[in-house]
């Protein structure tokens, strides 16, 4: 039996179905990119964002922490 209720992978996909010019969708969305990609395999990673140095740490539970 299907629920009413929106499933959490599902909104998003409602929302670029319901649009009709995809370049439009392109441009209010932002990028994405897995954190096993930015971590590759490591549990740390500098980010220099405007001459100031930042770390992305992957805890033991799995969460991230961006510190400065």
């Amino acid at each position: 039996m299907a629920s009413d209720a929106p499933s959490e992978s599902g909104a998003a996909d409602r929302v670029v179905a319901s649009r009709s010019d995809t370049s439009t969708v392109a441009a209010l969305s932002p990028r994405v990119v897995t954190s096993e990609t930015l971590l590759r395999g490591e549990s740390q990673l500098a980010i220099l964002h405007e001459r100031t140095v930042y770390f992305l740490r992957r805890t033991r539970l799995g969460k991230l922490i961006l510190t400065k």
